[in-house]
């Protein structure tokens, strides 16, 4: 590659590094995932609880606790769904990555951006059906039936859930594309 534009694809890459750098340094970013803790530890209390409480009532106090059902749904909805997208920003998501560990740096490399745009790419889409599901649901506004509640509650659970995972997976695949490829000797630890 001539210098010029080797200059020019760093500059370029340095660039989107310090903008990701600043992103992830922000107190948008911050409160992002304080907001997602939050979330988790209301609704993993909310569980916790409310499943204690059935338990309590129909064991001890021989009654049926009635539409505890509605209201684990929507905490179980909100907690699968914002744990996923925060174990996305935490890198604690299941990976297949056994091709990746026989592969050179640069074998790796191309196959985590590979594996990041073919994410990207799912999670844009399933934004878009979530948002149809959204639209939806606003159309038709279903309820549950012992409270009345809007399953609304649930469902914009998946929507936001979905937004921050396709949030997170862009904002990695960019981290990945503007990472240098390690030097190999550097890699095994001989230098």
């Amino acid at each position: 590659m001539p210098d010029g534009k080797r200059m020019v694809t760093t500059a370029m890459r340095d660039v989107i590094r310090c903008w990701l750098d600043k992103l992830q340094a922000s107190l948008f970013w911050i409160s992002l995932l304080k907001i997602q803790e939050f979330i988790l530890f209301l609704t993993s209390c909310m569980m916790i609880g409310i499943l204690g409480a059935v338990v309590i009532c129909r064991y001890v106090l021989r009654v049926d606790l009635f539409g505890y059902d509605e209201i684990v749904m929507i905490s179980a909805f909100w907690m699968y769904f914002i744990g996923s997208s925060y174990a996305m920003e935490k890198r604690g998501h299941v990976r297949a990555d056994i091709l990746e560990r026989v592969l050179p740096p640069k074998g790796k490399k191309i196959l985590r951006i590979f594996a990041g745009l073919l994410q990207s790419v799912v999670a844009i889409e399933t934004v878009n059906l979530s948002v149809a599901y959204i639209v939806n649901g606003f159309k038709i506004w279903p309820t549950t039936s012992a409270w009345g509640l809007p399953l609304m509650t649930s469902m914009s659970a998946v929507a936001v859930g979905l937004v921050l995972m396709a949030f997170y997976v862009i904002v990695q695949l960019l981290e990945e594309i503007t990472t240098p490829v390690p030097d190999s000797a550097a890699e095994k630890g001989e230098l």
